[in-house]
């Protein structure tokens, strides 16, 4: 493997002139073959014995999401070439790691937990202001970014795992300053490109689907044109507040609650301080002298003490918060007078009063009212409970629902034509956000007509639930779905006529007719671009397809899917500009070029390390289909 490695390095050059580029890990793919799907966790990877399931797969990108959405916002609209890519990554990701994760154990590279808490008891963003690690830090970081702290630890280790067989072997690939002309040539080289654009949602369809055809999609779709099983049901709502108002607390238990939570009513005063600290008492009895004679606070302390302005501020602090011998002596001083030395355990202290903010007091009405409102709320929930002890007993023997709802003074509200996700005809106005509660519609779904379901415990209160009607998942009639049917093949038969263009058009490219005349004989627009650069684009080509078309020699026909929009591509002409570069733009080439290289030695290692073990990739299993 490393003689590999020697003798890739020694052809850099070659490979500079050739690509320029660094390869991605996707050749790995390329040694895949199929994992059977019998289950509905299979394994999407296997390298040997280790895999990777769906599910962690699925986990995975449900993490991805979440992570773009708390960058991005909720609204964040991820589409479907999105959300491919997304998992395209994850499966790259995963595949790499199952790799390295076998190398290490047949080369025996293995790291301790002592090492990964080192690293961990060392990182700033999990340190607290004294320098020290703070696992409350850790633990809170973690789960911003939802990771589980076995996660991010058998992360680390595999991170460390990789520098030690990948990044540490493939340093060192500089590409020296006379290649720069070289560089040059290829960085000012511009091409002209020539290309065709079919966009399969404007092509015309010269027919109308058969009744035959109608028929055969209504059978292949059956599932998808099948009405699922909708329910009636009638519900009623016991609102914690409605059983809150019920509960008037005694004076007894206003004052006691008054008396454990004075904080929440009485702010004590509060004074401004600034302190200088000293380790020894000589050295505080000079700066006093220094502020005794009139000498700015925050310069003595910068020059006596070593404090900055930040440390020097003590702010605002109420009397038992100072040092004993000061809290008396501070909150007697008047406004701008000075105090100490005095010495506690961490030193000599001096101290100044700059600010003094008064007492203040909650008037007791407000105080009183806003105990009741607490106290009810906390008596609400026993109150609510033995409510709804007492209901269920009477479910249990066999109250009639219109009944307990008259009990309980309680509205009957009503749901229709609700289905198992939540999607429902109508719901009674102001109940619409049960249909988001998953616990509302299972118990809507758990039980039978004229049964009544058990207490359901939502935000604001209790649900009960009476099922009125079931209506059983059943076909729709083919009448009403053939406008859907109709748009299916519709897309379909859009598609076909693209692939046929498709087919036709690169068949007579590759037979040595040029794009002009192919255009011409299916008459269809030719597209011709200004002259472009390597990082300049046209059709909406990503960067990796850009450089793909630079590579091919010119006249040779690249075929790209952008969603509904194929783009059939050649280069046409090379245009050499010949701009000088200057020094920082050659280096930054320089630069870049040896990163790539570093990069594609990487991919290389890691394909020779692949090589090593029998490597299957499920992509259909995965959710990418046809790879």
């Amino acid at each position: 493997m490393i003689t590999k490695l020697s003798k890739f390095k020694d052809s850099w050059i070659i490979k500079i002139l050739l690509t320029l580029t660094a390869l991605s890990f996707v050749s790995l793919f390329g040694i895949t073959s199929y994992i059977g799907s019998a289950g509905k966790n299979n394994p999407v990877i296997e390298v040997d014995d280790i895999k990777v399931t769906k599910a962690e797969v699925n986990a995975e990108y449900a993490h991805e999401l979440q992570m773009a959405q708390s960058l991005f916002g909720e609204n964040l609209d991820i589409n479907e070439a999105m959300k491919v890519a997304i998992l395209q990554n994850i499966m790259q990701k995963e595949l790499i790691n199952s790799i390295m994760q076998a190398t290490a154990q047949d080369l025996g590279v293995s790291i301790s937990d002592d090492y990964i808490r080192k690293i961990i008891f060392s990182q700033a963003e999990f340190l607290d202001a004294n320098g020290q690690f703070s696992h409350e830090k850790f633990s809170r970081l973690l789960a911003l970014s939802g990771w589980t702290e076995d996660k991010y630890i058998q992360t680390l280790k595999l991170d460390i795992v990789k520098q030690h067989l990948v990044q540490g072997l493939v340093t060192g690939f500089n590409v020296p300053a006379f290649m720069t002309p070289y560089l040059e040539k290829i960085a000012n080289q511009q091409k002209v490109f020539k290309y065709i654009s079919i966009d399969t949602d404007k092509l015309p369809i010269d027919r109308k689907i058969s009744q035959e055809e109608l028929e055969q999609y209504y059978q292949d779709f059956s599932v998808q044109f099948t009405e699922p099983e909708k329910r009636d049901a009638s519900f009623i709502v016991l609102d914690l507040n409605d059983m809150a108002a019920q509960y008037t607390p005694s004076k007894d238990e206003i004052q006691a609650y008054y008396d454990e939570h004075i904080d929440q009513f009485v702010t004590p005063e509060k004074r401004n301080i600034l302190q200088m600290v000293f380790d020894k008492e000589d050295d505080a009895f000079a700066a006093m002298q220094k502020l005794n004679a009139g000498q700015d606070f925050y310069a003595v302390a910068k020059e006596m003490a070593n404090q900055d302005k930040e440390a020097t501020e003590l702010g605002w602090v109420a009397k038992d918060q100072l040092i004993a011998d000061m809290g008396d002596r501070m909150f007697e001083a008047k406004k701008n007078e000075v105090a100490g030395p005095v010495k506690s355990e961490m030193g000599w202290h001096i101290m100044k009063l700059i600010g003094i903010q008064a007492k203040s007091e909650m008037p007791r009405a407000a105080a009183d009212k806003k105990i009741i409102s607490e106290l009810r709320k906390e008596q609400a929930y026993d109150i609510a409970y033995e409510k709804m002890a007492k209901i269920e007993d009477e479910i249990g023997a066999g109250k009639a629902f219109a009944d307990i709802a008259k009990e309980n003074n309680a509205t009957i509200y009503s749901v229709k034509g609700i289905d198992d996700q939540g999607k429902a005809k109508s719901i009674s106005k102001g109940q619409e956000k049960l249909l988001k509660s998953t616990d509302f519609v299972d118990a809507v779904f758990s039980y039978n007509v004229d049964e009544i379901s058990q207490v359901i415990e939502e935000e604001d209160g209790f649900v009960i639930v009476n099922v009125d009607k079931i209506v059983d998942a059943h076909p729709m009639d083919i009448n009403d779905v053939k406008p859907e049917i109709e748009k299916m093949w519709a897309e379909n038969e859009r598609s076909a006529i693209a692939q046929e263009i498709v087919n036709d058009v690169t068949h007579d490219l590759e037979n040595g007719d040029s794009i002009n005349e192919v255009a011409a004989r299916f008459k269809l627009k030719l597209n011709t671009t200004k002259p472009l650069k390597r990082n300049e684009n046209f059709a909406n080509l990503n960067g990796i397809q850009m450089k793909e078309m630079f590579q091919e020699p010119l006249h040779n026909a690249k075929v790209y899917n952008l969603d509904n929009i194929t783009i059939i591509a050649v280069a046409d002409k090379v245009v050499d500009a010949h701009k000088k570069l200057s020094k920082d733009e050659a280096n930054a080439l320089l630069m870049k070029a040896s990163a790539e290289i570093s990069q594609e030695a990487a991919n290389k290692l890691v394909d020779a390390y692949g090589a090593n073990y029998d490597v299957k990739v499920d992509y259909k299993e995965a959710g990418l289909g046809d790879i």
